[in-house]
């Protein structure tokens, strides 16, 4: 799981034609998730979920157990097949006044844990 910038930084020469092969490759096997949040307990992140539906979004929460003991309860939706798709996801989100951030997963690892 990657997090990606809000927005995509572009290079001013654009990527060579091995950087560019290299991407369509990976293009292919990613997935795009987009996370409405984080929390450390299970009733804050069903309420950020709840706000996400009220702008007529479906999300899930995810349950992710950590090392030191806590668990994590990710508020998620997707994934998407395209980039585009995730974004435009993120935008509705941001627009309601809530903070998004958009992941790029392998397809292999479709949850993105």
């Amino acid at each position: 799981v990657e997090a990606l910038p809000a927005a995509p930084a572009a290079s001013p020469a654009g990527p060579g034609k091995a950087g560019a092969t290299a991407a369509a490759a990976r293009a292919g096997n990613e997935l795009y998730l987009v996370q409405a949040g984080a929390f450390q307990r299970a009733e804050e992140a069903e309420a950020r979920r709840a706000r996400v539906a009220l702008i007529g979004l479906s999300a899930q929460v995810i349950e992710r157990p950590q090392q030191t003991g806590r668990t994590v309860y990710r508020v998620r939706l997707g994934p998407f097949d395209k980039l585009s798709e995730a974004e435009a996801v993120r935008e509705r989100i941001a627009a309601a006044g809530l903070e998004a951030i958009l992941m790029r997963v392998d397809r292999a690892d479709k949850g993105g844990s």
